[in-house]
């Protein structure tokens, strides 16, 4: 078995059929979990002996063919696909699936991670059960955003009580504010990075104060809560 032959085009590398399988052995043949052995037999029509790509969630990508239940590893590839910069969306919980939509996008950004927190003027209240099952959703949409756009990581979250909890947490977090005597724009500091994003009513008085000189803006024109994060996700991980 290869170990970092890249295939010369890297279009070829990415048609090969994906699916995350965190911790995959790379040395011998191992069964494809119920879910994915589905997605690669059901949904996309594979059949023995045909080509897969594992993703271990270790930065490499695993050639493999499959045979019944199982691959059998071919080579393993180290993709450059992932960002070297570091960048954490905090996203104050928005109503609805606004929330899928905005992992969904930033995931295929390119964000490394998602820290999410109930804000003064959250609408949506979670309790611990349905925060954990929510969680796990966002998981599985992040899951499906990295296979496609060809990441070899997944991102990670994390869960904040407020907004003083994640600026504790990360002091020198920046946060996106709407107050017209916010002029810095949003750019790029020392990676790892986090970015703070408000709920659809704004930051409340009392998280102005918590924001204190963190505040910086995306331009004159007000964003949707569910557009903020991947504008500000494409302005720090697809500008430079």
């Amino acid at each position: 078995m290869g170990s970092g032959d890249v295939p010369s085009k890297l279009a070829e590398l990415r048609s090969i059929p994906r699916a995350f399988v965190p911790g995959a052995p790379s040395a011998e043949p191992f069964e494809l979990p119920g879910e994915e052995l589905d997605k690669f037999r059901k949904v996309l029509r594979l059949s023995t002996g045909d080509e897969v790509a594992v993703l271990p969630n270790d930065g490499s990508l695993i050639v493999c063919v499959l045979d019944g239940r199982r691959v059998i590893p071919q080579q393993i590839i180290w993709p450059e696909t992932e960002s070297t910069f570091k960048l954490t969306i905090a996203q104050a919980l928005p109503k609805g699936d606004k929330l899928d939509e905005i992992v969904r996008a930033c995931t295929s950004i390119g964000v490394a991670g998602f820290a999410l927190f109930h804000s003064d003027r959250t609408v949506v209240r979670w309790d611990e059960e349905k925060l954990t099952a929510r969680v796990r959703r966002l998981e599985a949409i992040a899951r499906e955003a990295a296979e496609v756009s060809f990441r070899v990581r997944l991102p990670e979250f994390t869960v904040f009580a407020d907004l003083a909890s994640v600026i504790s947490s990360v002091p020198d977090a920046v946060v996106l504010s709407e107050s017209q005597r916010v002029t810095e724009g949003l750019r790029r500091v020392e990676s790892p990075m986090t970015a703070v994003i408000g709920p659809e009513g704004g930051w409340s008085p009392r998280e102005f104060e918590i924001i204190g000189d963190r505040g910086v803006t995306l331009g004159p024109r007000v964003l949707r809560v569910d557009h903020a994060a991947a504008a500000a996700a494409a302005i720090l991980l697809l500008g430079a």
